[in-house]
């Protein structure tokens, strides 16, 4: 007989846990013995002495009790049953001579086995065998966490495989799964991690908490979902999204050496850019503008450093990346084309720890850990660039005197209450400055910060009420003597969500509100100086209330039918203090034609927009590994982003949606065939879309952008239409892993308003300034040894519409362009090649510090990629186009990264 001591549960012998279920009890093993009220351990110490029977129980358990019983060769699990009737403890054979006691409960904790040093092995027990039922089903839930940092790990697997039931853990590391009564061979995965594995009796509602641990070898698989080998390519009613883990972005190429979550966006179907040096990008023939994306909460006006090289997403703080180009859920509002999503890390609870990294132009540091207790977490990150000694050494006199530098910094307290409650704080704030000379100095501005309570109100319904702000900023400072001035633009808001989830097996639904308060600064100019000759101007703030109810069911039909409907009502409206010109009937909007000005107050009215957005995605399974999905969606965007560039840039400010400018309407069709092969080891899918957009703003010839109080007399509304494929292939095994797209995308627009004046091209659809009709994408990563691996990129697409001269004409001796219909020509093709190769170090569980070196080289083959066309004339020739490239020579980086 084997007591166990107080400090353990249990104690039971290795081989015991090698077993897939429990064995019935014996059933040839007789006993015979005689007994007056002797205590139960005599007991049991006797059927161990005469069978090969042993009992394992915490000796509190059986105190005081005692036996009066008679046995003449009985079945010692008759013995056994007689001896416990009467008490208030149960028996479990798990051998044919190994019998567990414990108290009896419906739902019982988890009984963890230990081994002979008190370490846990892998085997659990919730419940009692006893109460097994062939038709109920009990859950399964709890949280994978990261051993090393102690953070949720974010899209692992959990399986029972041979059920071929599974889940992935979400944003908070969680899981459920709802499996039969009985014995369960738990599967734990995670890239970049051991996988774990659970032997589990399931006779009653658990939860299991595991730890993965870093693998020896970092596992180099780029992926375009880092939720290793499944089937939720076609087994999922969702379309058009792609999930990136930081460790897949963190082998991919860099630019200088710093890991980008914007450039690995750019590598997935459907997204292209203008070129190097742009902020934004562009996402099934949209504009920069009709992207939103979101800081954990915390949106982003303007996601770049120094003038679009670098993202404003700082790696080391950065969990994943979940990006929408379609099937976007009801919760998301605001924009027409995508939605980019970045989960930011907390801290983890058990000692304080820092990584960081050293590159050519930046470096960065973190610190996170315990903040007085476990239950309260911190990390703060902080990251700087220095190039201007690499711009000073330039050749080119103008570059050679410019200068550059930006930083940013994330901080997170994080504290859990309870099992039910978290609360959560991020703040954030970026500042970059640039200039040509030293009297212009260019600047931009992010802040943000936001506040998280999440309360799990039962196991199925859980609830998060968030609040916001976000702010951005732009100023120009000339400190020339006679013309010294400031100029400055921006946007901020305020808003507060709250958000429901409720699991009702079949239905998973999602539902709740949402509102936001908008200030727009169109345009400030300012003296700098006394002396200054410059009058100051100053555009008028606009304000605006944006709001939004949404509600959506996940309902699984059959396991071949699934469906969501989705439906979110937004409105907007415009607020005073503000004024609206009044232009003349009949005829075009020009100041000259301003016949009137309203004037409003503040807190009152001045437009209002409103309306319905379904949003409904379809999932037919044609076998196991292919399904067809197909889905529909409207989206309203009530912000427009005035631009006189391709791309975002740090010129460009937001105005509101008034009595003049109306919200984009954007109602999008999709249809998918998605294919597994090689036990889901490869991922095939190709998706054709089309979509039709109301009230895309373009602007009139020669239009006047820069601190314009009739801005939208140079604005026109026009009807665009998008419309294209996207096919991919992803092999997700392997030493050779990675991902090929291709994408075919036309982006169209009409113009053709009542006056000739309000036309563009006569009325006729004519490609954006965004219009690129093919790209490809191909990225690959081999390891090549446990600590040595390869990454590639390469990206190739059509090169971009422009509006190129045909002819000239004199006045007054002066010659003048004449230019031939908008976006009719284009400029060179753009293609690129990246490599890196990354070396790692042996992760060892006791390890201090860890470093890793990695190598890239940006454009290997030296493309010089044109940006822009420009045109001259030269004597006795006719107009001669010229390409203006960013980045025309390889540029090669080395980054040494560190952990602590």
């Amino acid at each position: 007989m084997i007591i166990l001591p107080r400090q353990l549960w249990l104690f039971v012998l290795t081989f015991l846990f090698c077993l897939r279920g429990y064995a019935q009890a014996p059933t040839e093993i007789l006993f015979t013995g005689s007994y007056q009220q002797a205590p139960l351990t005599q007991v049991l110490q006797e059927i161990q002495a005469k069978t090969p029977v042993r009992f394992y129980f915490k000796p509190e358990w059986v105190t005081n009790l005692k036996v009066t019983k008679n046995f003449e060769r009985e079945k010692v699990t008759t013995v056994v049953e007689a001896l416990l009737e009467n008490t208030e403890l149960e028996a479990a054979w798990y051998h044919d001579y190994a019998v567990m006691l414990f108290p009896s409960a419906a739902h019982h904790p988890a009984i963890v086995y230990k081994d002979n040093e008190g370490k846990p092995l892998n085997r659990l027990l919730f419940g009692l065998p006893k109460n097994a039922q062939d038709d109920k089903k009990v859950v399964l839930r709890g949280r994978v966490t990261s051993a090393k940092t102690g953070e949720p790990v974010v899209g692992a697997t959990v399986s029972v495989p041979s059920l071929a039931i599974g889940d992935q853990t979400d944003a908070n590391g969680e899981y459920r799964l709802l499996l039969p009564m009985g014995e369960h061979l738990v599967s734990y995965k995670s890239i970049e991690l051991l996988p774990e594995e659970r032997q589990v009796g399931l006779y009653a509602a658990g939860t299991l908490n595991l730890q993965l641990y870093q693998s020896v070898v970092a596992l180099n698989e780029v992926e375009v979902r880092a939720d290793g080998l499944n089937d939720r390519n076609v087994n999922t009613v969702q379309m058009g999204m792609n999930k990136l883990n930081i460790g897949v972005i963190r082998k991919m190429p860099t630019f200088m050496g710093e890991v980008d979550v914007v450039k690995s966006v750019l590598l997935l179907p459907g997204v292209s850019s203008v070129g190097e040096g742009s902020a934004g990008f562009n996402v099934r023939g949209g504009g920069s503008d009709q992207n939103l994306l979101l800081m954990g909460q915390i949106p982003i006006y303007n996601p770049s450093h120094l003038f679009g090289f670098f993202s404003v997403f700082n790696p080391d703080v950065v969990k994943d990346l979940t990006f929408y180009r379609g099937g976007i859920p009801p919760k998301y509002g605001g924009r027409l084309s995508s939605v980019l999503e970045v989960q930011q890390k907390e801290g983890q609870n058990t000692k304080l720890k820092g990584n960081g990294g050293v590159g050519p132009i930046t470096s960065r540091l973190a610190l996170e850990g315990p903040l007085f207790s476990p239950k309260t977490t911190f990390l703060v990150a902080g990251r700087a660039s220095y190039p201007n000694w690499v711009l000073h050494s330039l050749k080119d006199k103008q570059l050679s005197q410019t200068h550059a530098a930006f930083y940013d910094g994330n901080a997170n307290v994080t504290h859990t209450f309870s099992a039910k409650d978290k609360i959560s704080f991020n703040s954030y704030v970026s500042h970059d400055a640039f200039g040509f000379t030293q009297d212009s100095i260019y600047s931009w501005q992010n802040i943000g910060a936001s506040l998280k309570h999440t309360h799990s109100f039962s196991e199925r319904l859980v609830g998060s009420l968030n609040g916001v702000f976000s702010k951005y900023r732009f100023g120009i400072e000339d400190q020339d003597s006679t013309n010294a001035s400031k100029f400055s633009n921006g946007i901020w808001s305020a808003s507060i969500k709250a958000e429901g989830n409720y699991d009702a097996r079949q239905h998973q639904l999602a539902f709740g509100a949402e509102g936001i308060y908008h200030t727009f600064q169109p345009g400030k100019l300012e003296p700098a100086s006394a002396n200054s000759g410059v009058n100051p101007i100053a555009l008028t703030q606009n304000q605006a209330l944006e709001g939004g109810i949404f509600a959506s069911d996940e309902y699984t039909i059959t396991p071949q039918w699934t469906v969501m409907l989705g439906l979110r009502y937004s409105f907007y409206q415009n607020r005073g203090p503000g004024q609206v010109y009044v232009y003349a009937p009949g005829q075009p909007k020009q100041e000259r034609t301003i016949i009137d000005t309203l004037s409003y107050g503040s807190g009152e009215g001045i437009a209002f927009y409103h309306g319905l957005e379904p949003r409904i995605s379809l999932k037919y399974s044609i076998t196991e590994v292919n399904s067809i999905k197909a889905g529909y969606q409207r989206m309203r965007q009530y912000l427009h982003l005035v631009s006189g560039a391709m791309a975002v840039a740090p010129i460009d400010f937001w105005q509101t949606s008034n009595t003049h400018l109306k919200p984009q309407v954007a109602d999008q069709w999709s249809i998918g065939y998605f294919h597994n092969f090689s036990g889901n080891s490869i991922e095939f899918s190709v998706e054709p879309y089309f979509k039709r957009i109301q009230n895309q703003l373009d602007y009139k010839e020669g239009a006047e952008l820069w601190l314009n109080p009739t801005i939208e007399a140079d604005l026109l509304p026009g009807k665009g239409r998008t419309y294209g494929v996207e096919v991919q292939v992803a092999k997700k095994k392997g030493d050779l892993t990675g991902w090929a797209s291709y994408t075919y995308s036309k982006s169209e627009i009409q113009v053709n308003g009542a006056f000739p004046e309000e036309q563009v091209n006569k009325g006729a659809f004519y490609p954006t300034n965004y219009d690129k009709p093919h790209t490809v994408s191909v990225v690959a990563a081999y390891q090549l040894t446990k600590r040595l691996a390869f990454t590639s990129n390469f990206i190739y697409s059509s090169g971009r519409p422009t509006t190129a001269p045909i002819g000239l004409y004199m006045v007054g001796g002066v010659e003048v362009p004449v230019y031939g219909d908008r976006n009719q020509a284009r400029i060179p093709d753009y293609h690129r090649l990246d490599l890196s190769m990354t070396i790692e170090p042996n992760h060892r569980k006791d390890k201090k510090w860890e470093g890793r070196w990695s190598v890239s080289v940006y454009n290997v083959y030296g493309r010089q990629n044109a940006y822009s066309v420009f045109f001259r004339r030269d004597v006795g020739a006719p107009p001669q186009g010229y390409k203006l490239s960013v980045v025309g020579v390889p540029l090669p980086s080395i980054t040494y990264d560190f952990k602590f």
